[in-house]
């Protein structure tokens, strides 16, 4: 038998001055959740704990059972102040799946401060250009870079990410800390039946190996990255976790947080990495829609996945931006059989992190091999660039993934570097792009965002 209890009518306070209460689940023959509801901005709900011992929330039993948010504002508050310790909140998703979070304190906060708790299932791909009841907190303004559009979109880096958030808010009016406490770990649990719907669902494209814990700088960078290669990444424990044993300072200690593709993460936006031949070298181009506090670019290469050397030299970054930027670089000798090229970038810290997935490359002889570029501006413009031994035809087409043709045409080329613009009214979408003649076939697929 299930039972579920609503928060409403449950507040946990000290019964006098000199004992606490605490809110013991026990489901030793039946399955207890406490079910929150209701929960704005303007009123959140609260299930308060006033009671800082790191028991004062305890589950027994062999049934389960826990405590559900699954709203940003339907929050546990608990009036932690000074302690110290592992303080485990039993949240559940529906009356047998448990997602207990772990904030593990380490240095006390100073002053009579809670911490409000949340985690909610977000809308499919965290769509952002969505304003839902399940979609981003209150406090993030965007899930990849400081220009954000829908989905998909420049700057979106959504399904690089779970679909799920965490808050963690040490901070709220007369809850305040005065000093927040230091985090000597966190641990987020996703493990229930649609786990996997959360990081590998219609789009997502995340193994879960991969994933690592990030959280939004909600001050003035508004960005999710300004601490990666810092500590901010935590590794898969046990099946259903991520364990961050990074220490989480009072300066870095934000309210809300994701678990993100460490291949990828938020804010690394990197919408192309291509590797085409040019009279026998390899021309290798990346295009990056933002950028955090990057300083430079660079480019390692293997046939075995043991043996690693760099190409060429550093490729300076730009720094902070919201505006695509491109990059290229020539392997003059790459090798006879298969190269795989990986991208590094480094921060203006010096901490270095492999940007996207290697490529694959093939040596070739030296037929003109169409080189594409595409670059996303305001006015949603595609360029073709086309380095060419002769002067000859191309057909040049794109369709979109429902299979319609939106335009196709014949473009002659001269001898050397071609740049061809075609036509800036498309649609937001994914479109297929080929470059063919009776010696070259290329494709590649564009993302097209918002204007």
């Amino acid at each position: 038998m299930n039972k579920i209890i609503p928060a409403l009518a449950l507040f946990f306070a000290p019964v006098v001055a000199f004992s606490q209460a605490r809110l013991v689940i026990n489901s030793t023959s039946s399955v207890i959740t406490i079910v929150e509801s209701g929960g704005t901005a303007a009123t959140p709900i609260y299930l308060e704990i006033a009671n800082p011992a790191t028991n004062a929330i305890t589950t027994t039993g062999a049934n389960g059972g826990g405590i559900i948010s699954e709203r940003e504002f339907d929050m546990v508050k608990w009036d932690i102040g000074t302690s110290t310790g592992a303080y485990i909140v039993p949240f559940a998703l529906g009356t047998t799946y448990n997602l207990p979070l772990t904030l593990t304190i380490g240095t006390a906060g100073v002053g009579a401060g809670s911490i409000l708790f949340s985690t909610y299932h977000t809308i499919a791909n965290q769509d952002i250009g969505v304003v839902s009841l399940t979609g981003k907190p209150s406090d993030v303004t965007n899930m990849g870079s400081m220009n954000p559009g829908g989905n998909p979109s420049n700057g979106n880096n959504s399904y690089n990410v779970v679909d799920r958030f965490w808050i963690i808010d040490t901070y709220k009016g007369a809850f305040a800390y005065a000093t927040k406490p230091t985090a000597s770990g966190i641990k987020f649990s996703y493990a229930h039946s649609g786990a996997s719907a959360e990081f590998a669902g219609l789009n997502n494209s995340i193994d879960e190996p991969d994933l690592i814990a990030q959280r939004f700088n909600s001050g003035a960078p508004n960005t999710w990255g300004d601490w990666l290669g810092s500590g901010l990444w935590g590794t898969v424990g046990n099946v259903g976790t991520v364990s961050n044993s990074a220490s989480v300072t009072p300066a870095n200690f934000f309210r809300s947080w994701t678990l993100a593709n460490s291949i990828n993460p938020l804010p690394i936006d990197l919408s192309s990495f291509t590797a085409q031949c040019d009279n026998g070298a390899a021309f290798i181009q990346w295009t990056t829609q933002s950028e955090i506090n990057n300083d430079y670019f660079t480019v390692e290469k293997t046939s075995d996945n043991i043996h690693f050397e760099q190409v060429g030299g550093t490729i300076s970054g730009a720094g902070t931006t919201s505006l695509p930027s491109n990059y290229s670089i020539t392997d003059n000798s790459p090798y006879s059989g298969v190269s795989y090229y990986i991208l590094y970038q480094t921060d203006i810290d010096g901490n270095k992190n492999q940007v996207g997935n290697p490529i694959e490359f093939t040596g070739c002889g030296t037929d003109a091999t169409p080189t594409l570029v595409n670059a996303y501006n305001t006015t949603n413009n595609i360029q073709v660039q086309i380095n060419s031994t002769e002067a000859t035809n191309y057909n040049i087409s794109l369709v979109s993934m429902l299979g319609q043709t939106i335009f196709s045409g014949v473009h002659a080329v001269a001898l050397g570097e071609n740049n061809i613009t075609l036509p800036n009214n498309l649609s937001p979408g994914v479109y297929i792009i080929s470059v063919r003649n009776d010696k070259v076939n290329y494709s590649k697929k564009l993302v097209i965002g918002v204007k």
